[in-house]
Parts: structure tokens; sequence; C-alpha cells
């Protein structure tokens, strides 16, 4: 089990715990002064029964009747009942202690072992029977007999049938004795033990939920860090929709993305390598040739030039297209007029197209001004239509149009040429680093200029599509935001 189960395990158990003896004490306090108030006034079901007599003889019998029946009350074997008027004064001239009679003025309309009745002769009674002590005897300074009565006999032979001291006959087990007493004396450990019970089995359940997909992620972690980008954590997390799943997730995101990252360097470095080799063993080749054979150094210079020229043009390449995927190169955006530009490319793509006897044609469009970087803007405009001379047929044009959508406030730029276009399937992998299409364009060059556009154009907030046109050629469209 980790740290973070433990903390989770004893924090919510320690909550717990709180709740349950807050609870629990509050519920033994009550019950508690629950049994001290009827320590004094008996509750037992024979109790009960004659207070519910008597209770209904008063009512509808009168003073009289009840005078009559108390008189005449077994005093052993029945429970004795006191019914006292507002005055304090019992109906049989009994002494009763002033704690017992506000006791049970308190408890009227509270405790069903207290009733408050009103008689026949205008006076309100409170009827309620004593406890007896432990000796069997009613509690001190309360008499049970008449006042002119003699006391009762301690060795009245009927007493012989008694219940050993503590428990009565009639009534069962005393209120502080016996099995109910003993039990609401321990009270708090019961619920407290099941309370402490189902508190760690909570606290349990509840750590290893949220500490299950921690260590699952943390294992991940480990696995990525060893070099296996492969590892994924959402299958582990299982159905969960929380904040922890969505981790989960956002892990198998990240390894995948930088296992094509990694994937990609290594086949960006694969193609490096490959493309400076080349150029340097045609030098090679060119410098061999010129050992053995002095007359043929011109062109074998000639050789060195051209390939040193294109390893230039391609480490230029590189760093630039490096640079912009890395973020390191800042945007210096500034107004640039898009008419202006697009007819220096044309003017320069038109200079180049004339030993293939290709035009550049930039179509009639409105003005339009945008906000960017005036050089990379130009470069990648450039690298699409130096593709576009490159791989058209000698004697046909390349066409430049623009037009717009106000909607989306998207100036549209496309360029066509008359080539044999690329597969379906190709056209979105030619706009990533070293790729060379299998027809079409993939005749020659690094493979570098068209994800170089794409970089800038993304920078600049635009998009870069291509598309084969039919019958035949091809065309790329290039959207970019305009200002008003």
């Amino acid at each position: 089990m980790g740290r973070l189960y433990w903390k989770f395990f004893f924090f919510f158990l320690f909550a717990q715990l709180t709740s349950v003896f807050g609870v629990g004490l509050a519920v033994w306090a009550h019950n508690r002064s629950l049994e001290n108030s009827r320590s004094l006034i008996e509750a037992s079901p024979p109790a009960m029964s004659v207070l519910a007599a008597v209770s209904a003889t008063l009512e509808h019998g009168g003073v009289g009747a009840t005078r009559k029946m108390l008189e005449g009350w077994p005093q052993r074997r029945m429970p004795q009942i006191y019914v006292v008027n507002e005055a304090g004064e019992d109906l049989l001239q009994r002494r009763v202690s002033p704690e017992l009679l506000q006791l049970a003025i308190s408890q009227v309309d509270k405790d069903e072992a207290v009733r408050s009745i009103h008689a026949d002769d205008g006076h309100e009674y409170i009827l309620f029977v004593p406890a007896r002590s432990r000796g069997g005897q009613p509690p001190p300074n309360e008499g049970m007999g008449h006042p002119d009565g003699p006391p009762p006999d301690m060795h009245d032979p009927s007493d012989m049938h008694q219940p050993p001291p503590g428990e009565r006959a009639e009534d069962g087990p005393p209120p502080n004795g016996g099995m109910r007493s003993r039990f609401w004396r321990v009270f708090p450990l019961v619920p407290l033990s099941a309370g402490v019970i189902a508190s760690l089995v909570f606290a349990a359940l509840l750590a290893w939920y949220f500490s299950k997909p921690i260590r699952s992620l943390r294992q991940a972690f480990i696995t990525a860090t060893d070099g296996d980008l492969e590892v994924r954590v959402a299958g582990s997390m299982g159905h969960r929709r929380d904040e922890l799943s969505d981790l989960g997730r956002d892990f198998d995101t990240m390894a995948s993305r930088l296992g094509a990252l990694l994937q990609g360097q290594s086949r960006l470095l694969h193609h490096v390598s490959h493309e400076l080799r080349s150029p340097l063993a045609r030098m090679q080749m060119a410098i061999g040739l010129a050992r053995q054979s002095p007359e043929k150094v011109s062109s074998s210079l000639e050789r060195i030039e051209r390939e040193s020229i294109r390893m230039d043009k391609l480490v230029g390449e590189l760093l630039a297209f490096s640079r912009l995927e890395s973020g390191v190169t800042n945007i210096h955006k500034e107004r640039v007029d898009l008419s202006d530009l697009l007819f220096t490319l044309a003017e320069d793509a038109q200079f180049e197209g004339k030993d293939r006897k290709m035009e550049v044609r930039l179509l009639p469009h409105d003005d339009f001004v945008l906000e960017a970087q005036p050089d990379l803007l130009h470069r990648a405009l450039e690298n699409i239509v130096r593709n576009a001379l490159k791989y058209g047929p000698d004697g046909s044009d390349v066409d430049i149009d623009v037009s717009s959508d106000p909607a989306t406030r998207m100036v549209l730029i496309r360029i066509r040429d008359q080539g044999m276009g690329v597969a379906p399937h190709e056209l979105e992998t030619i706009f990533q680093p070293f790729y060379r299409a299998n027809s079409g364009l993939g005749s020659d060059g690094h493979g570098i200029g068209l994800a170089l556009a794409k970089q800038v154009v993304e920078m600049h907030g635009g998009k870069i599509a291509a598309r084969n046109i039919s019958p035949v050629g091809f065309e790329v469209a290039v959207q970019l935001p305009y200002l008003d």
C-alpha cells in the first residue's frame, strides 16, 4: 500500500470515527437522562396497567370512586400509585417528596408514565407510580399506606414469596438493574464498535478506490521512463468517469504523441543522413575522377560545386524547418499586401520557368492585406510554386488564383499545375518532412519544401491542403486570415 492510500485511509477513518463518537455520545447522554428520570417513576408494564386503570376510574368514576379503589389497593402485590392535585396533596394524604413531585410535573405530556386528569371536583390531578428501592420499599420519605394506619409489616407472611432484593415479581427487573439497565449503561460500546468497524471498511474501500488508479499511473510512468511508450492505462481505469480516468486518458494521449514524435525524429535522422550521404558520395566520386583524369578537373569541380550548393540548401531548409517546428523562431507580423507579394513571387518563378517554356500566371483578383511575416510567407508560397514548376510538364502553365470567403474572413490562394498529381492516399502525407510520393511529386527533391510551407501557414493561423484535378493536374490551396 502506498503513502497516498494510508493518507486517504486515516483521513476518512478519522472523519467517520469523529461522527460516530459524536452521535453515539449524544444518543447515550439522552438515554441516560431519560433513564435517570425513570429511576424515580416506574414505567414497567404492570405499572402502566395500574396507571391506566386508575386514570380511567378518576376520569369516569370521580374522586370518590378513585379514593375507595386506592384504599382497598393491595400494597405488597400491586404497584402503588400516587394521585396528587395541583396543591401537591395526595388523594390518600400520603407524603410525596418535592423532588419526585417536581419530576412528575416536568414529565407531564412527555412521558406516558405520568398522566394528568381533570376530575369532577374541579382539581387537576397528576397520576404516577413511584419506583421502589432495591429492598422492595418505596423511595425514602414516601409512605405506603394511610398516614393513620400501621406501617407495613416487614415480616408479613405474604412477603415470603417476594423476589430477592433488587427485583419484584409484579414489575420484573427494576429500572436500574437487569439486562435493560445494563444494556443502556454500556450503550456507547454497541454503536461505537459497529461504527468503528464500518468506518474501517469504508475508509479502506475508499482509499483503495482512489489509490488503485494512481498506482496504475505511477507504474505506467515508470514503464514509459524505461523507454516503452506503448504502455496504456485507460484499460486499467475500468468504467470510471472522474478526474483520475481523465488523467489516465491524457497519459495515453501523451504517450502516443511522444511515441509518434520519437518515431518521427528517428525517421528524420535517417532521412537527413541519407540526404547528406548522397551528395557527399557524388563529391567523393568527382574528386576521384579529377585525380585519375586531370583533363576532367573542370567538370569535377562543377559537380562538386553543385553538390555543395545542394547540401547548403538542404541544411538551410532543415534548420528553418527545425526552428519552426520547435517554436524557437518568433514570428514578427506586419501588414503585408498580398498582391505585391504574389506579383514578386510570380515574376521570379516566371524567370525560372523560361528554360522549360513554362508560364506562371497570376490571375486577376481583389486586393487583400494580411498580418504576417513577409519573408516566411514568401518562402512558403515560393516552395509551392517551385514544386509546381518542377513537376509540371514542359510548356505548361502554373496558375495562381486568389479568392476570399467573407463569412470566415479567410483568403484562399490556389496554385495549380498540369502535372500527374499524386495518389489519393498521399494527399496528406506529402506535407510530412522527407516524404516523397510514389508518383508525380516523388521524382526529385528532399521532401522539405511542402513540410516547411505547412509549418509557416499554420503558424500564421491558416490551413493548407492538396488535391488532384480531373482529368489532369494538381492543386495546393492555402487559406490565410486577412484584415479589413
